[in-house]
């Protein structure tokens, strides 16, 4: 069979079924298909390194966080593309292991989402052999793969497009441990300021959506920003799916663009002291001083 080789872990049942169509589909070759039970063993005995597809829904959480930690550390190792599949209440807990590998992250996806992601990760050649990329191809291999990951956003950022976000819903906030952030000059910056700039935000979406639907003003990288000030000025933190949630787009999307963000040094992940199953984002000390010396300016606008 001709094909980029896939290793397929999920468990029995209608997602792994789906994504073994969506293999096919994609013109990828199933290597094999493991459960989660078979990751510790099988991961470090593999001959090649193929394109990992990870179904992750409906899998109890003991048993993922069990193997998330040993997919993260092989893909960390092995520089291959993988694709993950997962529901929206495992976002946290996916987040947490797989967002710095830079696998793609699917949220409840459809056959297409499956299939543009797979396809996407196949253009890439992946060697055969252990040792046959190790050394002077290895800057090459990487900008691929850079290149690869770039395709894979933009396609999902197609087929996401038409989702519904998130409903507003989840209240996962929690009080910050440290204190109120210095002043920018002298000048102190009020939570309430940046909640009425995104209230203002919002408002577009009110008015206008009923004409021209509400994806006109979708700008997840602003939204995201503006939260992550606004509950770092309350003392608050952000779990990864509260942050999806601001973003006011489709989880995918959101997740697509708090990797970017987080890799452009915009974010920052922080652990959770109480919950080891998720981790808190928030902004980096330059993006934070980047956004007062936004809201200083826009006040001096503002002024006339």
């Amino acid at each position: 069979m001709s094909g980029i080789p896939v290793l397929l872990i999920a468990e029995a049942g209608s997602a792994g079924d789906a994504a073994e169509a969506a293999i096919l589909l994609a013109g990828t070759r199933l290597l094999r298909r493991i459960g989660w039970s078979a990751v510790a063993e099988t991961l470090p005995m593999l001959a090649t390194w193929p394109v990992l597809v990870i179904e992750a829904g409906g899998v109890a959480t003991a048993t993922l966080e069990a193997g998330l930690p040993r997919i993260a550390a092989y893909l960390a190792r092995a520089a291959v593309p993988a694709v993950v599949s997962f529901d929206e209440q495992q976002i946290d807990l996916v987040a947490l292991h797989l967002l710095d590998v830079q696998a793609v992250m699917l949220c409840a996806p459809d056959a297409a989402q499956r299939v543009a992601a797979l396809a996407a990760a196949s253009a890439t050649q992946v060697p055969q052999l252990h040792d046959s990329w190790r050394e002077e191809g290895d800057r090459e291999r990487l900008e691929r793969l850079d290149q690869q990951v770039a395709h894979i956003a933009d396609l999902l950022a197609d087929l996401t497009r038409r989702e519904s976000p998130v409903p507003r819903t989840i209240a996962d906030r929690r009080r910050s441990y440290d204190g109120e952030p210095p002043a920018t000059g002298g000048q102190a910056i009020a939570a309430h300021e940046v909640r009425r700039l995104i209230q203002l935000r919002n408002l577009r979406g009110k008015f206008f959506g009923q004409f021209i639907g509400e994806g006109l003003f979708e700008d997840p990288a602003w939204d995201m920003l503006l939260d992550l000030f606004a509950a770092e000025l309350e003392g608050t933190r952000v779990s990864v799916s509260s942050l999806c949630i601001a973003a006011g787009v489709a989880p995918t999307t959101a997740l697509r663009w708090i990797a970017k963000m987080t890799e452009m040094e915009l974010f920052v992940r922080q652990p959770d002291p109480l919950d080891r199953r998720r981790a808190f984002m928030a902004l980096s000390p330059r993006a934070s001083e980047a956004m007062r010396g936004y809201m200083l300016a826009m006040r001096k606008v503002e002024a006339g």
